[in-house]
């Protein structure tokens, strides 16, 4: 080969490596759309630009009793119970998005059981400033536990760029199921 096709094809090569440079580089949908993680961990404030969250221990149970229900709730799996302090710091808000992401990916959504509306921190408003004390309830079998991620948001859908609350629970072995998990009702702290 001459020198005229060497620097050709050196050309062409450096130009092939700089698209696919590029192409990796280049933010996907995904990337764009994707709420922003605000990492924390247990025991410590998570702050968000719209809430503070603290997590402070989880809970594991086969059957869940709910303050001034007749008979306790039960599942095929575990309820996880989150225990939490959460205080709105802006306005008023909701947390509609509450989350376990297992280590394996699997995401468990927060419990859509009757009755947990009253109890559960999803069914309260926050008022600004104001510490609430209580816990999230989520259905996973407690395998799934150890290596687990807590995800909390206040929006459940468009919520591109959001702030997502993301504190890993501390569980490195699979926990003791309580037979029963009792709950309380959410109050101001």
């Amino acid at each position: 080969m001459n020198g005229r096709k060497v620097v050709n094809v050196a050309l062409t090569v450096a130009v092939l490596v700089g698209i696919v440079g590029l192409y990796r580089l280049t933010p996907t949908q995904k990337d764009i759309q994707e709420p922003v993680a605000v990492n924390g961990v247990v025991g410590r404030a998570v702050q968000t630009p719209r809430f503070d969250l603290t997590v402070e221990g989880v809970r594991v149970g086969r059957t869940l009793r709910l303050p001034g229900a007749s008979k306790a709730r039960d599942t095929l799996s575990s309820f996880v119970v989150v225990d939490a302090v959460v205080t709105a710091t802006r306005e008023p808000i909701h947390l509609a998005s509450v989350r376990i992401q297992a280590a394996d990916g699997v995401t468990y959504l927060g419990a859509n059981r009757n009755g947990l509306d009253q109890v559960d921190l999803t069914g309260i408003e926050f008022a600004p400033d104001i510490p609430v004390r209580g816990s999230f309830v989520i259905e996973l079998p407690a395998d799934k536990l150890p290596g687990a991620t807590l995800q909390v948001m206040e929006k459940s859908i468009f919520n591109d760029l959001e702030a997502q609350a993301t504190i890993p629970l501390g569980v490195d072995t699979e926990p003791a199921v309580e037979d029963m998990v009792t709950m309380t009702k959410a109050s101001e702290s």
